[in-house]
């Protein structure tokens, strides 16, 4: 019996260290249409409400994440952002803001 159990543990503590899930860890792949899912709703809160705050935040998006995956997709949406970013009235910044929502 004193064997038994001492072969028990020397098994349970192998497995404890070694591991007994043998699986690989798998992370989750970054497309373009997961990174346009997280840039849409910055835009349309840009087309609604002309928020310049949110002009700022949509910027790291687009260099960032979207050029991870997208480069074209990147630089169409970098160029309307400068004249996004350029633009002072509510009005514009709304309108470009929808006109960029058509780039996705």
């Amino acid at each position: 019996m004193m064997r038994f159990l001492m072969s028990l543990i020397l098994v349970l503590s192998v497995m404890a260290v070694s591991g007994c899930g043998g699986g690989q860890v798998v992370t989750p792949t970054t497309t373009t249409d997961s990174v346009t899912s997280l840039i849409k709703p910055i835009l349309e809160r840009i087309a609604e409400t002309g928020d310049r705050e949110a002009v700022t935040e949509l910027k790291s998006y687009i260099e960032e994440d979207l050029a991870g995956v997208d480069q074209a997709k990147s630089d169409a949406l970098m160029k309307e952002w400068v004249e996004l970013n350029s633009m002072t009235g509510p009005a514009q910044i709304k309108e470009k803001a929808k006109a960029m929502l058509s780039l996705l």
